[in-house]
Parts: structure tokens; sequence; C-alpha cells
């Protein structure tokens, strides 16, 4: 995998007139910086080996592929994602008991998130266009405005309901929505577009509408999921319903959902549905 990475890189900076030696400093570069940042990240706990790893592959190939242009946008979700994380589980702890998962990302956290970004990356590099980077921000807003509807709805204490039918349900439920959240939502969606703004080929106001409606699809396309098709399990001690296999310290049990859409399927999909809608626009105006 690295090999193939590493001759990727070679070729696509080749094609740009470098020379041997600078297409060797540049992928000296990339990798460098992927593995600073991967160990930090895991010394900071902000990721598990597996997930610093799976941050590694994925942080070179975007860093020797795309450049500044890609990188910042990945490190603007990444960073300000984990520590929103950081944050809310000094404030609100109590809702982790929901969660699948907690703020530390494993591998499978990390390429729900970003592995998409690695696609367009590549495919860029084969068949260079400046689609494939506004559908990368468009799956980046998606997964961060996911990310930051939950992070920042769960900050404290607020009146949740359910996205399909109004309920109130206890935050922290599947497919619950919040005022704070949506609020989360669109900051996280706000960040991806600021975060690319400089490499843009559209008019500001254009780009700036595109990047942000797919970081609303997102969240939005997540907390369906989450009320309908993910998987929820039921503890059979203290009878909540959760994401957990494992809750009271004890094995949790079936209670809705495909058994096979966790929260990182829906996470994944959430940033697949603003990388849709992107195209399907561009299919009637011509990004």
């Amino acid at each position: 995998m690295i090999k193939f990475q590493i001759l990727l890189v070679q070729h696509q900076l080749y094609k740009s007139g470098l020379s041997l030696n600078q297409i060797n400093q540049s992928i000296a570069v990339s990798i460098l910086i992927a593995s600073l940042i991967a160990y930090l990240s895991y010394k900071v706990k902000f990721l598990t080996l597996s997930g610093s790893i799976a941050t590694f592959i994925l942080a070179s190939l975007i860093f020797g592929l795309g450049g500044i242009s890609w990188s910042v946008p990945i490190l603007t979700f990444f960073i300000l994602s984990s520590l929103l994380s950081k944050f809310r589980k000094r404030k609100n702890l109590g809702v982790e008991n929901f969660f699948e998962k907690s703020g530390v990302r494993d591998h499978m956290q990390v390429l729900a998130n970003g592995g998409l970004g690695g696609v367009l990356v590549i495919l860029n590099a084969v068949y260079p266009d400046h689609l494939f980077y506004l559908l990368y921000l468009a799956s980046l807003s998606g997964a961060c405005a996911d990310t930051w509807a939950t992070e920042i709805g769960t900050w404290k204490k607020t009146p949740t309901y359910n996205i399909l039918n109004g309920r109130k349900v206890e935050q922290g439920t599947s497919g619950g929505v919040s005022a704070v959240g949506t609020a989360g939502a669109l900051l996280g969606g706000l960040a991806i577009t600021i975060s690319g703004i400089a490499w843009t080929d559209i008019s500001y106001l254009q780009y700036a509408g595109l990047i942000l409606f797919a970081g609303a699809a997102g969240s939005f396309i997540d907390s369906i999921l989450g009320a309908t098709i993910q998987n929820q399990n039921r503890c059979p001690k203290c009878e909540k319903i959760t994401e957990r296999t494992v809750h009271c310290g004890t094995r949790t049990d079936h209670f809705r959902g495909l058994r096979l859409i966790n929260n990182d399927a829906v996470n994944f999909l959430s940033g697949l549905a603003g990388v849709i809608l992107i195209l399907f626009l561009n299919s009637f105006i011509k990004l």
C-alpha cells in the first residue's frame, strides 16, 4: 500500500514537471508531515493506534497528491472536530453512553470521514478536474456538519427531538435533532467552506452556497438514517436505547435498524450525500 502511494505521488509530481530531486523531496516532506500528524494525534489521544496508521496513509496521499489546497480542509475538519470532542466530553460525559465509540477515533472512523476524500484526490491526480475538488469539499462539509451537530448539540443538556415525528427523545439518541445541534451543523459546513475558499475556480457566492448546502444535506441525511436504518441496541439492565454492544457491563440486545449500518456507515453516507448533491447540481449547472 505504501509503495503504491509513493509510485502514485511520483507519477503525479512527474507530470507537473518537477525534477527527480524535487519529486523525492516532495515525497519525503509529505511522509514527514503525515507521520508527525499521526504520531501527535496518537499521543494526545485524538486517535487510537489503528486510527493513527489510517491517518498516516490517508494524509500521505492527500498531502502528496493534493498539496496545500487539499490538505488545509481535511486538517481543519480533523483538528477542530477532535478538539470539540475533547471539550464536549468534559462538559457532558454522560451522553457517551449512547455512542458506539468514544471521541478517540479508530481506523474505521478515519476512513468513514476521510476515505472518500482519499479516493477523490487519486481520481483528480489521474484525471485533473476542479469538480473533484468541489466533491472533496462537499464530502468533508457533510462529514464536518454531521460531526459538529453531535459534538456541539450534546455540549450541554438541551431539548432533543426525533427528526421524523418530532417526539422528544433523550439527548444522544440517533436521529435526534436540536436547535443547538442544527447550529453546530451549519458551523461545521461553514468551517470547511472557509478552509477551501482560497482555491475555488467559481464565484465565491456560488461556491459558498454549494459547500454549505452539501454540509446541511449531509447532516440531514445522517439524522434520517439514524432514525430509520442505523443499528440500535437495548440494554437489558437499564433498558436504554444505545449504539453500544455492551452497556451496564452486559451485552445489549438488537432493538431496531440494520445490524451492518453502524455509526461509521452512517458517517460515510452523510459525506457521500454531499458528493451526490454536487454531482446532481453539476448535471444542470456546469460547475
